[in-house]
């Protein structure tokens, strides 16, 4: 009796264990967010192989599927400089 106690507890310790790590890939394939829902939806439709479980099959589906963030223009350095200093001056 004593060893199936001590069993349970195993079993026990090591699902809190793993309880993090299901419920991020479980976040992850089943997002909040409507865009990547449908975008998961759509992917799943097109190929039937496609499995929402696998990070790196979703990373491709957004690629496809998302449009591309807006990228700030780069500013040089230099100039990021220059406008600090001159907002700093203006104080």
């Amino acid at each position: 009796m004593r060893a199936l106690s001590v069993a349970g507890f195993l079993v026990a310790a090591a699902l809190l264990a793993l309880l993090p790590a299901v419920s991020t890939i479980y976040r992850e394939a089943y997002p909040a967010e409507a865009a990547r829902r449908a975008a998961l939806a759509a992917c799943a439709q097109a190929d039937p192989g496609f499995d929402r479980l696998i990070a790196r099959q979703r990373a491709s589906c957004y690629a496809r599927q998302l449009p591309a963030p807006a990228t700030r223009e780069a500013v040089p350095r230099s100039e990021e400089l220059a406008e600090a200093g001159s907002a700093f001056l203006l104080r």
